[in-house]
């Protein structure tokens, strides 16, 4: 952090100077004033980004950021859910999430109007859109929370995928996503995926997104043990034959903390590489296109198995680096240094090794 922190240019704070800020609990391991400084400096903008780390809201947080007459904020957890509630407006995707990381502060007469917005969503989509086309192709999510939430409908959105689908550990809560992303989008393809699934049905046979959870569970995508009858007496043998009733997800996207370095840390010999997985490695093969939002560390087990498959891969830290771009944007109008985030959030995370 300090070799980083020598990279940034000198600041000069002024009266006009503009202030931002990141509010959250804790706040003291992001990297957002590194890269929101460092584009003020490279793009001549009055402003200055500090951490805001802050345990309580309420109404009286709302008066206080109004009478601060900040330029924008950036949210983190556990806020997110309390920004989008409090906020005079919000962008659609907030609506949808129920959650928002980035608040707009804006002059209307004597007051202060908060608008609240998601760039987790437009972040994610643009990081994967670097690297393979999302529109008319089947797509995967791993997981259900938040930030699942914001991708899922960020895709149905913008991109309009063929299919959708969900997969995770919990049945119950992907029943409810997928209920209230239909609820928003009723004509969209999706569906519940089995946990430990190693394919998609086929395309004969899709339950026709009405939300059913559809089992293609087999430890492997090459044979599978089935039961014939024979012509001759009705003589019941078993023979092995390929899973052609299965298909590959063209992208797959996970967004469980799966894979974090908190989660797989531990006395050696004590983690399972097949623990740390989110999905059946069948589920994916060299034209899958793979997503792990988790960004430290930089290349998960997810990523080092798609890898090794062949497959496209997309970094977690893409999406904090574009999600960071849409906020940069709409707080100054103007483009932030993206290369040189990107060089920043990656030596950042290297050094984490």
């Amino acid at each position: 952090m300090a070799a980083i922190c020598r990279e940034l240019p000198e600041m000069e704070i002024r009266g006009n100077t503009r202030v931002f800020g990141i509010l959250g609990h804790p706040v003291q391991h992001s990297l957002s004033p590194l890269l929101h400084n460092m584009a003020f400096k490279s793009v001549d903008y009055p402003a200055v980004y500090i951490p805001l780390d802050v345990k309580e809201t309420g109404p009286f947080l709302k008066r206080t950021l109004q009478n601060l007459d900040l330029g924008g904020l950036s949210v983190t957890i556990p806020h997110k859910i309390w920004a989008y509630r409090m906020a005079d407006s919000s962008d659609p995707l907030s609506r949808i999430c129920g959650a928002s990381n980035t608040l707009l502060f804006k002059r209307s007469g004597d007051e202060i109007q908060i608008e609240a917005r998601n760039s987790d969503g437009p972040g994610a989509i643009q990081a994967l859109k670097n690297i393979s086309r999302i529109q008319g192709k089947s797509v995967v999510i791993c997981g259900y929370g938040g930030s699942s939430r914001a991708i899922a409908a960020q895709l149905l959105i913008s991109e309009k995928p063929a299919e959708l689908w969900i997969t995770g550990r919990n049945p119950t809560r992907i029943k409810s996503f997928i209920r209230d992303l239909k609820k928003q989008f009723p004509r969209a393809s999706i569906q519940a995926l089995e946990d430990g699934a190693a394919g998609l049905p086929s395309t004969e046979k899709k339950s026709g997104g009405t939300g059913q959870n559809v089992s293609a569970r087999n430890h492997s995508l090459k044979t599978r043990i089935a039961k014939s009858s024979s012509a001759t007496g009705g003589k019941v043998t078993v023979r092995e034959s390929p899973l052609e009733n299965l298909r590959h997800p063209d992208i797959l996207i996970q967004t469980t903390p799966l894979g974090m370095q908190s989660k797989t840390s531990g006395k050696k010999g004590n983690t399972s590489k097949a623990k740390n997985l989110p999905v059946n490695p069948d589920l994916i093969d060299i034209n899958t296109t793979v997503f792990d939002i988790v960004y430290s560390p930089m290349e998960t087990p997810l990523l080092s198995l798609a890898k090794k498959k062949g497959c496209k891969v997309v970094y977690g830290y893409s999406m904090l680096l574009y999600q960071a771009v849409f906020q940069f944007r709409w707080f100054t109008g103007k483009e932030p240094p993206v290369e040189r985030w990107e060089k920043l959030l990656r030596k950042d995370l290297k050094s984490k090794k």
